[in-house]
């Protein structure tokens, strides 16, 4: 079964050691141990949307929306060269997180595709250490089927009882105690079965 947690998981497994954050990539459990240095990449997948393919079936195209946000700090300089700096380093981390996830081998087999992208830079000039931001989506298709939503739960069956009890084989007046099927016999007198006999039985053993 594919998750929007279980791609969420495994893009921050692509990005570790890909772009310019090199390991600094933490999804949401892993933001309180983040030391403050930077760069650094921070995900997480708070929405997603499914598609029905039909109403035979629970048949669903999902797409799950990660964010990522990534944050890097230079030294204040000159303020308009520094913001230069900044965002040219920026968008070359944006290329470099496109990269890891279209081409990571855990992501691709789980994915029918990636419907959109959009991304946003925003740099800042206060302070001693200039700070910039990357703003990413990206959206994660695949897919979720029956076998999704309804998992086999319960003990393995070892027999199975078959009985018969005719509506056209009956005694007219008689009671029998007992009945495999109580809440099925017609009460004497009667012109019609079932009448509480057991006229047939089959055992079958699936554990031999």
């Amino acid at each position: 079964m594919t998750t929007t947690s279980d791609l969420a998981d495994l893009a921050v497994q692509a990005l570790a050691g890909k772009t310019e954050a090199g390991g600094n990539v933490f999804a949401p459990r892993d933001w309180p141990t983040w030391s403050g240095e930077y760069t650094v990449l921070m995900l997480h997948a708070p929405s997603e949307e499914g598609t029905s393919l039909g109403r035979n079936a629970p048949q669903f195209d999902v797409t799950a929306t990660l964010q990522i946000t990534g944050r890097m700090q230079v030294p204040a300089q000159d303020s308009d060269a520094t913001a230069s700096v900044l965002e040219t380093k920026l968008e070359a981390m944006r290329e470099q997180i496109k990269r890891a996830l279209i081409n990571s081998p855990q992501l691709m087999p789980l994915l029918q595709q990636f419907p959109f992208f959009r991304s946003r830079i925003v740099t800042d000039p206060s302070g001693e250490e200039h700070l910039g931001e990357l703003s990413m989506e990206i959206g994660m298709e695949f897919y979720q089927g029956p076998e999704d939503f309804y998992p086999v739960v319960g003990e393995e069956v070892q027999q199975v009882n078959l009985h018969l009890d005719a509506t056209n084989v009956y005694d007219s007046s008689g009671t029998y105690a007992d009945p495999p099927f109580p809440q099925e016999v017609v009460p004497a007198p009667r012109t019609s079965g079932p009448d509480g006999r057991d006229e047939g039985t089959l055992q079958i053993n699936l554990s031999e």
